[in-house]
Parts: structure tokens; sequence; C-alpha cells
């Protein structure tokens, strides 16, 4: 009989274990694959005991351990491994189930399924993923910190697959030596510092690394590739099996993962060869994230320099660095204070206009008041001066009022946004109003980008809700698609849309641009943490990320991204009428 192993799926030939009760239910047979299973049958005899006194005889061996379904019960969301018969644990590695097959005549046969190698891959499918959860909440890994990041990985590496010893080795600039950064030995817990490996010593090492592909051997002391390699380290232990992934950076290695097994010759499948290069690509990202933190380091170090900085500003700086790892809700509000910043600044200038009008127009009348004055205490007052006068009043009053209603309309629309950005407050919401608002006050800053906005609600459309959380969501994708959406040279006309509507239960808003669109092979990144094409131009990758969980996590709704019918793009964000 051919059975797939499910640790790597190979076919492999496995013998059929049975035993054959009679309708009187005792045991009338049991074949040499029973036999194996339960050596206890070769010791005593029994055919003729009962179904329940072949249980006792097993449950009374040492190696007879507790049922599949206890087991399963305390292991962390594990598969039900039994049948309805029952299963359980007998030898150091074997989980079997029993199966019953009822003839005619009321024999009873009971098949015994070994399920051993389908609950070691279970384990270790268990084992990696909790190894992925760990270190996805390591935060040495991803502020860089080196020495700590090294340790973390090597022992998870060994815990995930049950290796008797992980490495980390990273070349040096001209590729000539390999050092190790860290060497962890799971048998005695032990980290080791194994100093470095020249290619002059053992070239076919290095011509591994190289070539970027992952290496299994078995018996890596008669490996030629590893010849002048010490894999031992001046130590007594005997690796009967090895895997080398090489650590890459674009088309070039930088290092090298080596895990080695010393308790058999085995052979490390695909899932396991993924997560050592998972583990690869984690140590590039803490190599990169270390850089970073020199570099700024370096930089605020120069900067304390030349400005001669008293200790006091030091410890802000310092504490600034550390608020860069602060939990999502202080990004938020970084961020909404950043927004709050840019409409500031765009509201200022454009207050400037309609003031600057309205002072020239009072400064006008001032002047003709003085005119007029001197007409009358002159005696010489005529009809047609009179008439000058009140034309010039009139015309500078309508102007200087004209103009200090647009500021002022600027002022109200900005309070209002900048009110609601900087609270958490939820109130009933005039969307339409609303909405025009929002763009009122991003109309200065638009304005120099030569983007048109235009708002609109169907009907009298209400909600309530976080009104802060909906103007920052909306000023983020219209700041996103005027920064993003159009290139220079943009043929057309830069126009962005922001309508709402009611649709049952919920609001459905939309931001469409008629720009350039979002290439489909980042569309899934989008929402990400620290995503962004821009990084070179500031960009933080925080913008989408903090809509999406603002969407999803406030205020209970959902956000999707498609194509707009003219080529740019289309968000949808639906929101419930009442978030409270």
């Amino acid at each position: 009989m051919l059975s797939r192993d499910a640790s790597d799926g190979k076919l492999v030939a496995v013998s059929v274990a049975y035993l054959v009760y009679g309708p009187d239910e005792r045991l009338q047979y049991y074949n040499d694959g029973a036999a194996e299973v339960f050596p206890v049958f070769k010791g005593r005899e029994v055919i003729g005991l009962s179904r329940d006194e072949v249980r006792d005889i097993l449950r009374a061996e040492d190696d007879f351990r507790e049922t599949v379904d206890e087991l399963t019960a305390r292991s962390k969301g594990g598969k039900l491994l039994s049948s309805d018969m029952g299963g359980f644990r007998f030898g150091k590695d074997g989980v079997f189930a029993l199966d019953d097959l009822v003839l005619p005549d009321g024999t009873v046969v009971t098949v015994i399924r070994d399920l051993s190698a389908k609950k070691r891959a279970i384990d270790a499918v268990l084992r990696l993923d909790g190894a992925l959860t760990r270190l996805a909440n390591e935060e040495a890994i991803y502020n860089g910190t080196k020495a700590r990041a090294y340790e973390i990985i090597t022992e998870v590496a060994c815990e995930a697959l049950g290796a008797s010893r992980t490495d980390i080795w990273l070349l040096n600039v001209d590729g000539t030596s390999l050092y190790a950064q860290e060497s962890y030995w799971a048998d005695n817990g032990g980290h080791q510092d194994l100093g470095r490996v020249d290619d002059t010593g053992c070239a076919g090492l290095f011509s591994v690394v190289k070539k970027l592909e992952p290496y299994a051997v078995r018996n890596p002391s008669n490996a030629p590739e590893l010849a002048g390699f010490d894999l031992y380290a001046g130590g007594k232990v005997e690796f009967l099996s090895a895997l080398l992934v090489p650590i890459c950076r674009g088309p070039r290695a930088i290092g090298v993962v080596l895990v080695a097994q010393s308790e058999d010759a085995r052979e490390w499948n695909a899932s396991e060869i993924s997560f050592v290069s998972y583990l690869c690509g984690l140590i590039i990202r803490m190599l990169e994230a270390h850089d970073r933190q020199v570099a700024e380091e370096g930089l605020r170090d120069f900067n304390e320099m030349l400005e001669q900085r008293v200790k006091s500003r030091t410890r802000e700086l310092e504490d600034a660095m550390a608020n860069l790892h602060l939990a999502q809700d202080e990004l938020v509000r970084s961020e909404k204070m950043a927004s709050l910043g840019g409409l500031v600044a765009g509201v200022a200038h454009e207050i400037n206009t309609p003031l600057g009008v309205a002072l020239t127009g009072i400064t006008h009348m001032s002047e003709e008041l003085t005119t007029f004055r001197r007409a009358v205490e002159s005696g010489q007052i005529k009809r047609s001066d009179l008439s000058t006068f009140i034309e010039a009043v009139g015309e500078g009053t309508a102007m200087a009022e004209r103009n200090l209603e647009r500021a002022a309309h600027l002022i109200r629309s900005f309070k209002m946004v900048a009110v609601d950005q900087a609270a958490d407050d939820i109130r009933e919401l005039d969307v339409g109003a609303y909405l025009g608002e929002i763009v009122d006050s991003l109309k200065p800053t638009l304005r120099k980008r030569g983007v048109q906005v235009r708002a609109s609600a169907e009907g009298d459309l209400h909600m309530n809700t976080v009104a802060g959380d909906i103007s920052h969501i909306l000023t983020n994708l219209i700041m996103n698609a005027a920064l993003h959406a159009f290139p220079e040279g943009h043929g057309r006309a830069k126009e962005i849309t922001v309508s709402a509507r009611r649709a049952e239960d919920r609001v459905i808003l939309e931001v469409i641009d008629n720009g350039m669109g979002i290439p489909e092979e980042i569309r899934d990144k989008i929402f990400e943490p620290f995503f962004t094409t821009a990084r070179n131009k500031g960009g933080s990758g925080l913008g989408l990320n903090i809509v999406f969980n603002t969407v999803y996590q406030k205020l209970k709704g959902g956000i999707s991204l498609g194509d707009a019918a003219n080529g740019g793009s289309h968000f949808t964000i639906q929101l419930p009428l009442d978030v409270s």
C-alpha cells in the first residue's frame, strides 16, 4: 500500500495493521502489522480477549499515552486527528486511529491507521506559525537592534525547525570573508562566537553563497562544497544534515543563514526552506533599519555640534525618536496635526488677499472722507462733492464687505474642520454642508497645484458620526490624489470629485480623480503601514493606512479601491448612519 507523507508530499510504502473481532466482540486474529504497532501482543496471549480487555492491556503499557482528543484539546486550534472510534498515542512518536468495518456476519475488522506523519506535519505548521507570530512582535528586528535581533532570529529558527543549531554569517565589503554574527546551539541553549571564515580556506562555501540559491546537504562533513569550513567549531557534536540559505540584497548575496541538525539526516522540505528565506528577509529589513538609525543618530549629533544644543534639547530629541514607536493612535494624532498645519498655511495665505483688498477699500474711503471734510470746513462744498463722496463710500463699503465676508467664510470653514480634526466627539452632521466646508478649507492648497475639487451630496443627508474622522479621511484622500495622481505633463484638467449618497442604513462616500490611476501590482499594498512610492519625496506611508484603520476600527465601515471611468482612481467608503 502507498501513502502520501504529509511532511513532504512523497509517496511511501506502508503496511496495513488490523484486528479482527468475532460477532461475540472477542479478538479472533491480528496481523503482523498490528503486532508491529503494539509489541505487547507478542509477549502475551490476546486472542479471545474482548475489545475492552484489549484496550485495558494497551492502557497498562508505559508507552500508551493520552487520547488524541485529549491531546488536541490542549493544542492551539489543532486539527482533530481521531476517527469516530477514537485515537491514541503509542510509542515515542506514534499517533494512531482505529476504524471499525462491520461485516454482514457480525465480524468487525478494526483497521489501525497511522497518523504519525500527519501529526508531525501539523506540529511543524503550528511551530512555524508560532514562530512567525513571535517574530512579528519583536521590536528589535524592526528598529535595528542588531545584537538582540540576531539572538531572537537564531533561537526562533531552532525552535520552529526542530534544529540543533542556527548561524548567521555576513560577508565583508569585498566578499572575501564571512563573519559570524550569531550562532545558537539548541542542545545547550548557548550562543557561541565563531569568528570568521576566509574564501582562501573554503572556496566551495563562498561559491554556494554567491549562487543565491538554498543549499541542503546530508552528512555535511563529507560535502566537498563545505571543505575547509569547521562546521563543528571544535565541538564533539556530529551534524547529520545542514541547510544554507543566502541572505540576498537585490542581485547579490551579503551573507548566509546556516541551519544544522544533529539527530537525523533529515531532508529539508519546501516550507522549512521558505521559512529560512523569510528569516533572511527579516535580517535585511533589520540591517536597513539599523543603517537608518545610525544615519539618523549621526545627523542628530552633527546638528547638535553645529547648534550647540543644550542637554535638555538633546533629551527632547531622544524622546521624539522614541515617539516614533508609539501606538497607532499616536500616529493618527500626529498625522492629523500635520494635516491641520497644511490647512493653516493655505488658509492664512488665502485670507491675505480679501483682507488686503478690504484694507485698500477702507483706506480709499478714509482718503475720500478727509477730502470731503476739508470741503465742508471751507464752506465751499458742492452737490457734486457730496455725490462723489457718497459714490466712493458706497463702492468702498461694498468692496470691503464682499472681501471681509469672503475672509469670514474661509475662517468659518477652517475653524469647523480644524476643531473637528482636533476632537473625537460624535455629533450630527449635515453631510452636504460639511463636504463643502472640507473642500473650502483645502482650496487654497489645491489651487497652487491647479487642482479643482467638486463636492456634492444627494438630498438632505445627515449622519451621526465622528466629524473629525470624516474630515481627516477625506482630506487624506483628496491631498493624496492631488500629490500623486497628476504627474508632470498631465494633459487634462486636474479634477477631483467628492460625493455622498445614502444606501439603506449607510452613507456611501466616493472620491474620484481623473489622474493616472494606481498600478495593479501595488493595489494590495496601498493600505499597508509604511508602504509608499514617494519615500524619496518625504512620504511616510502612513496616510492611507490611517485612513483604512479609521474607517474600519473607529467608524465601523469599509473602504475599497477601483478604477474611475476616466482612468483615474475611485475610492468608495461605506459608513453607518449612526456610529454610536
